[in-house]
Protein backbone atom coordinates (compact mmCIF):
# COMPACT_ATOMS: atom_id res chain seq x y z
CA UNK A 1 0.00 0.00 0.00
CA UNK A 2 2.78 2.47 0.97
CA UNK A 3 4.65 1.70 -2.87
CA UNK A 4 1.16 2.02 -4.40
CA UNK A 5 0.70 5.37 -2.59
CA UNK A 6 3.96 6.81 -3.63
CA UNK A 7 3.59 5.48 -7.53
CA UNK A 8 -0.26 6.85 -7.74
CA UNK A 9 0.42 10.16 -6.15
CA UNK A 10 3.25 10.82 -9.19
CA UNK A 11 0.57 11.26 -11.63
CA UNK A 12 -1.19 14.15 -9.78
CA UNK A 13 1.72 16.14 -9.30
CA UNK A 14 2.39 19.14 -11.14
CA UNK A 15 4.95 18.66 -13.92
CA UNK A 16 3.76 15.00 -14.02
CA UNK A 17 -0.08 16.66 -15.35
CA UNK A 18 1.89 18.91 -17.40
CA UNK A 19 3.59 16.34 -19.34
CA UNK A 20 0.31 14.08 -19.26
CA UNK A 21 -1.11 16.85 -20.97
CA UNK A 22 1.06 17.26 -23.75
CA UNK A 23 1.99 13.34 -24.86
CA UNK A 24 -1.96 13.53 -24.99
CA UNK A 25 -2.18 16.28 -27.26
CA UNK A 26 0.62 14.91 -29.39
CA UNK A 27 -1.65 11.71 -29.98
CA UNK A 28 -5.08 13.47 -30.59
CA UNK A 29 -5.96 13.99 -33.89
CA UNK A 30 -8.43 16.60 -33.11
CA UNK A 31 -7.61 19.36 -31.03
CA UNK A 32 -3.83 18.76 -30.58
CA UNK A 33 -2.56 22.05 -31.12
CA UNK A 34 -5.42 23.55 -28.00
CA UNK A 35 -4.47 20.57 -26.19
CA UNK A 36 -0.68 21.42 -25.91
CA UNK A 37 -1.03 25.07 -25.82
CA UNK A 38 -3.27 24.29 -22.60
CA UNK A 39 -0.15 22.53 -21.37
CA UNK A 40 2.01 24.86 -21.61
CA UNK A 41 0.33 27.84 -19.91
CA UNK A 42 -0.60 25.11 -16.97
CA UNK A 43 3.15 25.14 -16.52
CA UNK A 44 3.62 28.41 -16.89
CA UNK A 45 0.55 28.77 -14.22
CA UNK A 46 2.64 26.08 -11.97
CA UNK A 47 5.52 28.38 -12.45
CA UNK A 48 4.37 31.86 -11.94
CA UNK A 49 5.38 33.01 -8.36
CA UNK A 50 1.62 34.60 -6.90
CA UNK A 51 0.63 31.03 -7.96
CA UNK A 52 2.71 29.26 -5.87
CA UNK A 53 2.53 31.71 -2.75
CA UNK A 54 -1.13 31.34 -3.03
CA UNK A 55 -1.48 27.56 -3.38
CA UNK A 56 1.03 26.88 -0.30
CA UNK A 57 0.43 29.83 2.03
CA UNK A 58 -3.20 28.17 3.16
CA UNK A 59 -0.87 24.97 4.00
CA UNK A 60 2.02 27.10 5.80
CA UNK A 61 -0.28 29.76 8.12
CA UNK A 62 -1.99 27.21 10.16
CA UNK A 63 0.84 27.83 12.84
CA UNK A 64 3.63 29.84 13.85
CA UNK A 65 7.20 29.31 14.48
CA UNK A 66 7.92 29.02 17.97
CA UNK A 67 9.59 32.17 19.75
CA UNK A 68 11.33 32.27 23.04
CA UNK A 69 8.70 33.96 24.22
CA UNK A 70 5.67 31.63 23.61
CA UNK A 71 7.86 29.00 24.73
CA UNK A 72 6.51 26.12 26.73
CA UNK A 73 9.10 25.42 29.15
CA UNK A 74 7.20 22.57 30.77
CA UNK A 75 7.95 20.50 27.74
CA UNK A 76 10.45 17.63 27.92
CA UNK A 77 10.38 16.27 24.59
CA UNK A 78 11.34 17.66 20.70
CA UNK A 79 10.48 15.47 17.79
CA UNK A 80 12.33 15.75 14.39
CA UNK A 81 10.69 14.22 11.73
CA UNK A 82 12.89 13.77 9.03
CA UNK A 83 12.45 14.94 5.39
CA UNK A 84 14.50 13.27 2.78
CA UNK A 85 18.38 12.08 2.56
CA UNK A 86 20.95 11.00 0.14
CA UNK A 87 22.85 8.01 0.46
CA UNK A 88 26.70 9.67 -0.86
CA UNK A 89 28.52 9.45 2.53
CA UNK A 90 31.64 11.14 0.40
CA UNK A 91 29.50 13.91 1.45
CA UNK A 92 29.24 15.84 4.98
CA UNK A 93 26.59 14.68 7.25
CA UNK A 94 24.85 17.89 6.57
CA UNK A 95 25.25 18.02 2.94
CA UNK A 96 23.39 14.46 3.02
CA UNK A 97 20.50 15.95 4.28
CA UNK A 98 18.04 16.96 2.38
CA UNK A 99 16.54 20.98 2.95
CA UNK A 100 13.62 19.86 4.57
CA UNK A 101 15.78 17.43 6.93
CA UNK A 102 18.30 20.15 8.04
CA UNK A 103 16.04 23.09 8.51
CA UNK A 104 13.73 20.72 11.02
CA UNK A 105 16.61 19.37 12.90
CA UNK A 106 18.38 22.65 13.32
CA UNK A 107 15.16 24.22 14.99
CA UNK A 108 15.16 20.95 16.52
CA UNK A 109 18.69 21.56 17.71
CA UNK A 110 17.34 25.46 18.76
CA UNK A 111 14.42 24.45 20.53
CA UNK A 112 16.78 21.61 22.90
CA UNK A 113 19.18 24.33 23.55
CA UNK A 114 15.86 26.62 24.79
CA UNK A 115 15.11 23.54 26.51
CA UNK A 116 18.21 22.12 28.24
CA UNK A 117 16.30 19.30 30.35
CA UNK A 118 14.50 18.01 27.07
CA UNK A 119 15.50 14.99 25.06
CA UNK A 120 15.66 15.82 21.16
CA UNK A 121 13.59 12.76 18.80
CA UNK A 122 15.43 12.47 15.85
CA UNK A 123 12.39 10.34 13.59
CA UNK A 124 13.27 8.75 10.34
CA UNK A 125 13.91 5.70 8.37
CA UNK A 126 14.19 4.75 4.62
CA UNK A 127 12.15 2.29 2.79
CA UNK A 128 14.96 2.81 0.37
CA UNK A 129 17.64 0.21 1.73
CA UNK A 130 19.62 3.79 3.02
CA UNK A 131 20.61 5.20 5.69
CA UNK A 132 17.70 6.16 7.81
CA UNK A 133 17.14 10.05 7.93
CA UNK A 134 17.62 10.00 11.50
CA UNK A 135 21.18 8.90 11.63
CA UNK A 136 22.08 10.95 9.27
CA UNK A 137 20.33 13.95 11.41
CA UNK A 138 21.60 12.52 14.75
CA UNK A 139 25.17 13.16 13.17
CA UNK A 140 24.61 16.88 12.20
CA UNK A 141 23.20 16.90 15.94
CA UNK A 142 26.20 15.55 17.43
CA UNK A 143 28.68 18.02 15.28
CA UNK A 144 25.95 20.87 16.88
CA UNK A 145 27.07 20.31 20.50
CA UNK A 146 23.84 18.47 21.50
CA UNK A 147 24.86 15.74 23.97
CA UNK A 148 24.42 11.91 22.92
CA UNK A 149 22.40 11.03 25.94
CA UNK A 150 19.63 14.04 25.13
CA UNK A 151 19.22 11.98 21.74
CA UNK A 152 16.75 9.41 21.06
CA UNK A 153 16.58 7.82 17.46
CA UNK A 154 13.41 6.31 15.72
CA UNK A 155 14.82 4.48 12.34
CA UNK A 156 11.70 1.97 11.24
CA UNK A 157 8.93 4.59 10.31
CA UNK A 158 8.84 4.88 6.12
CA UNK A 159 6.10 8.02 6.10
CA UNK A 160 4.29 10.16 8.89
CA UNK A 161 1.55 7.54 9.32
CA UNK A 162 4.56 5.07 11.29
CA UNK A 163 5.67 8.17 12.86
CA UNK A 164 2.81 9.15 14.69
CA UNK A 165 2.20 5.20 15.64
CA UNK A 166 5.87 3.93 16.41
CA UNK A 167 6.49 7.12 18.81
CA UNK A 168 3.39 6.78 20.10
CA UNK A 169 4.37 4.42 23.13
CA UNK A 170 7.60 6.22 24.05
CA UNK A 171 5.52 10.20 24.28
CA UNK A 172 2.42 8.89 26.07
CA UNK A 173 0.42 11.64 27.27
CA UNK A 174 3.06 13.99 27.43
CA UNK A 175 2.83 17.42 25.69
CA UNK A 176 5.95 17.47 22.62
CA UNK A 177 7.24 20.01 20.04
CA UNK A 178 6.76 18.29 16.54
CA UNK A 179 9.24 20.19 14.34
CA UNK A 180 8.44 19.35 10.55
CA UNK A 181 8.19 21.74 7.50
CA UNK A 182 5.32 24.42 7.61
CA UNK A 183 3.74 22.89 4.34
CA UNK A 184 3.78 19.63 6.47
CA UNK A 185 2.29 20.81 9.40
CA UNK A 186 -1.57 20.75 9.24
CA UNK A 187 -1.41 16.71 7.92
CA UNK A 188 1.29 16.06 10.76
CA UNK A 189 -0.71 17.29 13.64
CA UNK A 190 -3.76 15.52 12.54
CA UNK A 191 -2.04 12.39 12.05
CA UNK A 192 -0.04 12.13 15.72
CA UNK A 193 -3.11 13.77 17.65
CA UNK A 194 -5.64 10.78 15.89
CA UNK A 195 -2.51 8.74 17.10
CA UNK A 196 -3.68 9.34 20.75
CA UNK A 197 -0.47 12.35 21.50
CA UNK A 198 -0.38 15.79 22.72
CA UNK A 199 1.83 17.33 19.66
CA UNK A 200 2.79 20.89 20.16
CA UNK A 201 3.34 22.42 16.93
CA UNK A 202 6.61 23.76 16.05
CA UNK A 203 6.99 24.66 11.96
CA UNK A 204 10.05 25.82 9.96
CA UNK A 205 11.12 25.48 6.62
CA UNK A 206 8.83 27.94 5.86
CA UNK A 207 8.30 28.91 1.79
CA UNK A 208 5.42 30.70 0.86
CA UNK A 209 7.07 34.41 2.35
CA UNK A 210 5.53 37.50 0.75
CA UNK A 211 7.30 39.70 -0.62
CA UNK A 212 6.31 42.59 -3.16
CA UNK A 213 5.61 41.64 -6.68
CA UNK A 214 7.91 42.07 -9.32
CA UNK A 215 8.19 42.61 -12.99
CA UNK A 216 10.68 39.24 -12.75
CA UNK A 217 7.80 37.22 -11.61
CA UNK A 218 5.97 37.61 -14.71
CA UNK A 219 8.71 34.76 -16.06
CA UNK A 220 8.38 31.03 -14.76
CA UNK A 221 10.60 30.39 -11.92
CA UNK A 222 11.83 26.53 -11.39
CA UNK A 223 11.30 27.47 -7.49
CA UNK A 224 8.31 28.61 -7.58
CA UNK A 225 7.14 24.66 -9.43
CA UNK A 226 8.64 23.38 -6.54
CA UNK A 227 6.60 25.52 -3.94
CA UNK A 228 3.88 24.19 -6.02
CA UNK A 229 4.53 20.68 -6.52
CA UNK A 230 5.16 21.20 -2.27
CA UNK A 231 1.57 21.96 -2.07
CA UNK A 232 0.04 19.35 -4.89
CA UNK A 233 1.76 16.77 -2.62
CA UNK A 234 0.61 18.29 0.65
CA UNK A 235 -2.93 18.27 -0.64
CA UNK A 236 -2.68 15.12 -2.52
CA UNK A 237 -1.56 13.71 1.32
CA UNK A 238 -4.31 14.85 3.69
CA UNK A 239 -7.22 13.55 0.86
CA UNK A 240 -5.39 9.85 0.83
CA UNK A 241 -5.41 10.64 4.56
CA UNK A 242 -8.99 11.37 5.11
CA UNK A 243 -9.59 8.00 3.03
CA UNK A 244 -7.65 6.23 5.15
CA UNK A 245 -9.13 7.32 8.61
CA UNK A 246 -5.64 8.59 9.47
CA UNK A 247 -6.59 12.28 9.84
Amino acid sequence: MFILKKLVSRFFLPLSLVIELLLLGIFLKKRRTKVILAGVAILYLFSFSPFGYLILRPLESQYVPISSSSLNKEVRWIVVLGGGSREDKSLTPEDRLGDASLKRLLEGVRLSRLLPQSRLVLSGGDYQGISPDALIMQQVALDQGVARDRIILETASWDTTDQAKFLRARLGQAPFYLVTSASHMTRAMRMFRRSGTQPIAAPTDFRAVWAPFQVTDFFPQAGTLVNTERAFYEYLGLCWGLIRGQI
